[in-house]
């Protein structure tokens, strides 16, 4: 267990070592000997691994041949294709972990990884809760209240949204509101005894409900915003981006113009690449048409500073590994949606799952890469491990509020992203910010 501890501690740290490698992909390649007997025979595991190796290997060849166009980055090359490979066996870690520890401790301290990595903020960011320290304790707060009343996960929800009110993070705030309706509505439904239908067609139910406690929450976070709820700069941005021609959602990440510009090299670039002039014009161009003006440094320092960050995990890994990065990451978003719906297929939500997946979804599209490595084990690795749909198991209604599951220090797990271990794995007996260049766009 004191294994599987550390081991998944260190998957949360992403603090660079030598050669520009970070922590948590060292230790993920490493430990491959010891994790891949959980995985090995995981259906939902094999896809990911063959888009990863496929992935990975097209970006290192892509910057081989265009070293004779570009100037490529060694250390950005060595670092992508290496964190393309470390997106199954850090899942793999997560799994086996799981065994061991049970999936609410696994992402406790995967979590608590987070939090060691995001410390050194405390000292040399403005605004560390933003970006680090408040995704770090959300996984580990709610994975702690997993398992408790829901009173006391609404308090917890209560409590991490106020700090990032506080902290203007409009995108994050918004996601904690959503998790909290989703709980509120079940802590009704529960009281009320709703007839529970199949898994199947409580998760289309919920599906439903989730969407419009979402529309609601993010229309909630905008209006608190334009108010000036959430601070001067929040209530000037949003004001800024509504009146826009382009729209809300192109005027906060105009590097979706960028991309889209970008696009007029289908085949993407290579890792490491550093963008030619030409390029970087293009880019430029592409942002100016969505009224966003380019001439501020973001670009050259951020974007194009060390290699292409487009702020769009699909669009980085696409520049980097061509069509192969995009697909892993279109997988990614994919496995991440597919885990709550599945996780919606009984009537008690799993907050710190809902939190990383919604994250990942979230950065998949309009963040970057580099925030997506410690979220990937928490929400994939809870993908391997999950029953099917049909296979989830409700929750007795004269117990449901209690929320009291297994928890004798052993291996517990959380109904909804449990699995039987597989027959050569025994089973075990009694772990979310990218900070944006000052001269930017700010980022949620």
């Amino acid at each position: 267990m004191a294994i599987a501890v550390v081991l998944l501690v260190c998957v949360g740290v992403r603090r660079e070592l030598a050669a520009a490698l970070s922590v948590g992909d060292c230790v993920a390649l490493a430990s491959v000997p010891i994790t891949w007997t959980a995985v090995r025979k995981a259906r939902r595991f094999s896809l990911l691994l063959v888009l990863s190796i496929l992935a990975s290997g097209t970006a290192y060849i892509m910057s081989l041949l265009a070293e004779s166009s570009f100037v490529v980055e060694a250390w950005a090359r060595r670092a992508t294709t290496l964190s393309l490979l470390a997106v199954p066996c850090a899942v793999a870690v997560f799994v086996w972990g799981a065994r061991r520890l049970g999936i609410r401790r696994a992402a406790l301290a995967v979590g608590f990884g987070m939090l060691l990595d995001a410390l050194p903020l405390l000292q040399t960011n403005s605004n560390p809760w933003k970006f680090g320290i408040g995704a770090a304790v959300s996984i580990m707060v709610l994975s702690l209240v997993a398992n408790r009343r829901r009173l006391v996960q609404i308090a917890a929800l209560l409590g991490l949204s106020a700090g990032f009110l506080v902290s203007d993070s409009r995108s994050t705030l918004a996601f904690l509101a959503v998790i909290l309706g989703t709980v509120a509505w079940q802590a009704l439904a529960t009281w009320v005894r709703w007839h529970t239908p199949t898994p199947r067609r409580l998760a289309v139910s919920q599906i439903v409900v989730l969407a419009v406690v979402g529309a609601v929450a993010m229309a909630g976070v905008l209006v608190a915003s334009e108010s000036g709820t959430l601070g001067e700069d929040a209530q000037n941005r949003t004001i800024a981006q509504s009146s826009s021609s382009a729209g809300l959602l192109l005027s906060a990440r105009p590097e979706l113009g960028a991309s889209w510009a970008l696009f007029n090299r289908p085949w993407g670039y290579g890792a490491g690449v550093k963008p030619r002039f030409e390029d970087l014009w293009v880019a430029k161009r592409g942002m100016a048409a969505l009224g966003y003006d380019p001439e501020n440094g973001y670009v050259e320092n951020f974007m194009f500073g060390g290699r292409i960050e487009l702020h769009s995990g699909v669009m980085d890994m696409w520049a980097a590994a061509s069509f192969p990065g995009g697909l892993l990451l279109l997988l990614i978003a994919g496995m991440a949606l597919a885990v709550m719906m599945r996780d919606l297929g009984r009537l008690k939500a799993t907050p710190w799952l809902f939190f990383a997946a919604l994250t990942v979804v979230q950065n998949v599209f309009v963040g970057p890469w580099t925030v997506l490595p410690p979220y990937l084990p928490i929400v994939l690795g809870a993908a391997v491990l999950q029953p099917a749909l049909r296979d989830a198991v409700p929750l007795d209604a004269d117990n449901e509020d209690a929320g009291k599951e297994s928890d004798d220090g052993s291996g517990e797990t959380s109904p909804s992203v449990s699995a039987p271990a597989p027959a050569s794995e025994p089973e075990a007996h009694p772990q979310s910010g990218a900070v944006t260049s000052p001269t930017g766009p700010p980022q949620d």
